[in-house]
């Protein structure tokens, strides 16, 4: 009888790790798509703040001047 008893409680065992493997794999593929998306938003960021910054770059003096009212 504690045969069976013992080969319940590895069933249920096994069942609870199939259980939460399967819910592991869901939260790290939700961890991965996260740092992509942010990995993309950081990019596009950059992309534009670089972009800024030589444009800032390319602005003759003389065009600051009268922009800024001296």
């Amino acid at each position: 009888m504690s045969g069976f008893i013992e080969q319940l409680a590895l069933a249920e065992k096994a069942a609870e790790n199939i259980y939460f493997a399967k819910v592991n794999r869901e939260l790290i593929e939700a961890l991965h798509k996260r740092m992509r998306a942010d990995k993309e938003f950081l990019s596009t960021f950059r992309s534009r703040a670089e972009a800024e910054a030589e444009a800032q770059a390319t602005i003759s003096p003389v065009v600051l001047k009268e922009t800024s009212g001296g």
